[in-house]
């Protein structure tokens, strides 16, 4: 009798996992004792590059000193040393690795074959198109996990804080990202006279009173804006905040203020002229008494 599709299907998945896990065991029992320490290293030096980062563009703003950031940078790196050796000082979790290892090899053709049964298909590979698998959302929850983690041991690291409170705006956690940004603002001065991060600030709150930036964001904008009052930023949120309280001369003020420093024709260009353009319509009418 002729072996069914179903069947043939199975075999060859089990032969190739039979494959794989010929490459994969022998690594990872060799690998998996230094696995949490990699990983932890990895993550610091992920954090030092993207904090490194930032103090570039803080310098090529002209926001900081190049010889405040040579500082920082050397402080920065001395942590990442002092870390990276801690890492090296754990002790070995070969035993761990043993069962790691020896659990991968009994469950993984199990789970490869109750998959399959349950929503596998042999001629899915014909098929024109697939569903893809949600890799950015399960990346940047890592993302966070390792930002928190770091700042467990790191509780005072400004722009790490300031990091987290980016990447859990950025999935639109808006609360917990206020909480960040506050905990970076009073762990560290720097941060806290930093103007780009004050809007940022102001507007992960604005978001949690539903975009209005009354209150607490205007104050933040404000204190922003005397750091630097040519902030694009700032300007921007300035003008909003004049806006939303019905001041439209000081919005057109504060958007035409930032309109000179955008390329003519750009898309952005173009949208804060009609910005200003409606303050302006709105500022030239006179309401009936």
């Amino acid at each position: 009798m002729p072996m069914s599709s179903a069947l043939l299907f199975v075999l060859i998945a089990l032969a190739l996992v039979a494959v794989a896990l010929a490459f994969v065991l022998p690594t990872l029992l060799k690998a998996r004792a230094r696995g949490d320490e990699t990983s932890r290293a990895t993550v610091n030096a992920e954090i030092y590059r993207q904090e490194v980062d930032e103090l570039q563009q803080e310098v090529a703003r002209g926001e900081l000193p190049a010889s405040e950031a040579q500082s920082m940078r050397q402080e920065m790196h001395r942590r990442l040393l002092d870390e990276t050796r801690e890492a090296g000082a754990s002790p070995s979790s070969a035993p761990r690795a043993r069962k790691v290892a020896l659990f991968v090899a009994v469950a993984l053709p199990v789970v490869a074959v109750a998959v399959y049964f349950a929503v596998g298909k042999p001629n899915a590979l014909t098929e024109e198109s697939l569903a893809p698998a949600p890799v950015a959302e399960a990346v940047k929850g890592d993302y966070i996990e390792q930002l928190q983690s770091h700042l467990s041991r790191q509780p005072r690291d400004g722009r790490g804080w300031v990091l987290l409170a980016r990447a859990q705006a950025d999935r639109n956690e808006f609360k917990a990202a206020a909480d960040a940004y506050q905990k970076a603002l009073t762990v560290s001065e720097k941060v806290a006279k930093d103007p780009g991060v004050l809007c940022e600030y102001a507007d992960a709150l604005g978001m949690t009173q539903g975009g209005s930036l009354a209150g607490r964001p205007a104050e933040l904008i404000a204190k922003a804006l005397s750091i630097n009052p040519a902030h694009p930023s700032a300007l921007e949120m300035a003008g909003s905040v004049a806006y939303e309280e019905g001041r439209y001369a000081d919005a057109t003020r504060y958007w035409k203020e930032l309109l000179a420093t955008l390329t003519p024709g750009s898309e952005r260009h173009r949208e804060l002229s009609a910005a200003v353009a409606r303050a302006e319509r709105k500022s030239s009418v006179t309401l009936p008494r």
